[in-house]
């Protein structure tokens, strides 16, 4: 397509040429990322580029929310996502170099009300084990704990004991943030302040990443501020409020500005040195870019195995070295990847999820560096918006098609269905019955689950969530040969990193 091969010729002036950044067509670079953000709809957009120590290339584009005139710059904050976490693993070696800690510590050495499922993986689970994903729990447990809830990171850490494994421990990978939460809470003890507070002091500050922030009162105090964008109802951009997120800031909150994680990047490249100072060891760089873990399936680069170190994915790619981390939260995705070996890296932020646009453009910049034609076709960027546009039809298809069963009732007075129940890691769930005579569901710690019981199906009832980023689902009573409520159970797809399937939600007796 015309729009990959004018955008690649001008990143290829833009990385390699002798004299960067004075080679580029500006003009043209700047169609080509606004037909990018046409294409998929993408309100805000902030590139940074680094080589050899220097940044080559940092632009904005669009605005930060929808509707609203106000210009993305270099120094607009986005939120990161799980891109946080290196920054948790960069603060734990900063404590390495010091010989405060070491990577095969024991948890309990630090955090004595740390629990885990069973008591050997608890007497045993070490920091490599945090840093690793592999706890034996499945892919990102525990969500309910964190999302939009007003748990503390100790009270999350403190509940995490009642999520059961899937797999043995250290047997196989599967994603985490919860464990980045753990680690974050041994800085803390380490040094005697916040993780939030040695972060900013020991990284941020060093880095000249003055607008960076894991805490959401600095966030909101920014006037520079994207805003995080979602589909609604009608499948069309909608700007939402950022919910708080500190109690996951270690694994997912971090917000930066391209310009700021292009300082990050030439830390990271440069071996743990940034403009003559060094911030951590070459060796801590060094065990941080070290795979930890075999991931065997799902590369991003159809490679027969990838792998993970402390917050990076780590995968060889045409004799190159990849390293590089997601992040999505609500309304917000972003991509960072660097090459080792070509001292290069680059730093995608938008404003918007559940878009394909920053892997589209990680992609067609990586084809281009790496000249790995074999992965990613000459149209891979026509049947990715293809996809996309599919997607958007199948999912507006489904929900208009979706048919209310008829002649059923419940087997119950509707105030029947009143009452507490708990599940023994999240807390209580209760269920009113409304001054209008319908049921209402409210999670006690998360005021974002919130919404209506509408009778769907027998004792199956459809949940209408008040709150736009949570997409309607269905709730199905349990009952016992008595015709006695044990509970229910949700089935509605997941949230973000939010699986209710995880949830055992019993009634309360009494």
């Amino acid at each position: 397509m015309k729009i990959k091969i004018n955008l690649f010729s001008i990143i290829g002036l833009l990385v390699f040429s002798n004299t960067f950044s004075q080679q580029i067509q500006l003009d043209s670079l700047d169609l080509q990322i606004h037909q990018v953000i046409e294409d998929f709809e993408i309100p805000g957009l902030s590139i940074g580029i680094v080589r050899n120590d220097s940044i080559i290339f940092s632009k904005g584009y669009g605005n930060l929310k929808i509707h609203n005139e106000r210009k993305v710059d270099v120094n607009t904050i986005f939120g990161i996502g799980s891109i946080s976490k290196s920054f948790t693993a960069l603060t734990l070696g900063i404590l390495v170099d010091e010989g405060k800690i070491d990577w095969d510590d024991r948890v309990k050495k630090y955090l004595p009300y740390f629990e885990l499922y069973a008591p050997y993986v608890t007497d045993n689970f070490t920091i490599r084990d945090l840093l690793t994903h592999r706890s034996g729990l499945k892919d990102v447990s525990g969500g309910t704990l964190w999302y939009h809830s007003d748990y503390s990171r100790e009270e999350i850490i403190k509940r995490l004991k009642y999520l059961e494994p899937v797999s043995t421990y250290r047997e196989k990978p599967a994603y985490q943030n919860v464990m980045y939460v753990v680690a974050s809470e041994i800085v803390k003890t380490v040094v005697g302040t916040s993780w939030d507070e040695f972060l900013r002091t020991r990284v941020f500050d060093e880095l000249k990443m003055t607008n960076s922030t894991s805490l959401s009162t600095e966030r909101e105090a920014n006037s520079n501020l994207a805003q995080p964008h979602i589909w609604n109802e009608d499948y069309e951009k909608s700007a939402i409020i950022q919910e708080k997120g500190d109690n996951l800031a270690p694994g997912g909150f971090i917000y930066s500005s391209a310009i700021e994680m292009s300082n990050y990047m030439r830390l990271m490249l440069n071996n743990g040195v940034f403009e003559n100072d060094t911030i951590v060891s070459p060796a801590v760089i060094g065990e941080i870019f070290k795979p930890q873990i075999i991931y065997p399936i799902g590369s991003p680069f159809n490679n027969e195995f990838s792998s993970y170190g402390f917050g990076w994915w780590l995968t060889p790619v045409n004799g190159h070295k990849v390293i590089e981390h997601s992040g999505g939260i609500d309304g917000m995705a972003a991509q960072l990847i660097m090459v080792k070996d070509m001292n290069l890296g680059f730093v995608i932020l938008t404003n918007a999820s559940k878009e394909p646009a920053t892997y589209v453009l990680r992609a067609l910049l990586l084809k281009e560096i790496l000249k790995d034609e074999d992965n990613i076709p000459d149209d891979f960027y026509s049947r990715v918006k293809e996809w996309r546009e599919n997607r958007i039809k199948e999912k507006k298809e489904s929900s208009k098609n979706l048919l209310k069963p008829e002649n059923t009732k419940p087997s119950l007075a509707i105030s029947a269905y009143s009452g507490k129940y708990t599940d023994k890691m999240y807390g209580n769930i209760l269920i009113n019955k409304s001054n209008e005579g319908e049921l209402e569901i409210s999670f006690s710690h998360t005021k974002v689950f919130r919404g209506k019981l509408k009778h769907w199906h027998f004792d199956t009832f459809k949940i209408d969530w008040y709150d736009l980023r949570v997409p309607d689902g269905f709730l199905t009573f349990n009952f016992n040969s008595k015709r006695e409520i044990l509970g229910f159970s949700i089935d509605q797809e997941n949230l973000l990193d939010v699986d209710f399937g995880e949830l055992n939600i019993l009634k309360n007796k009494n």
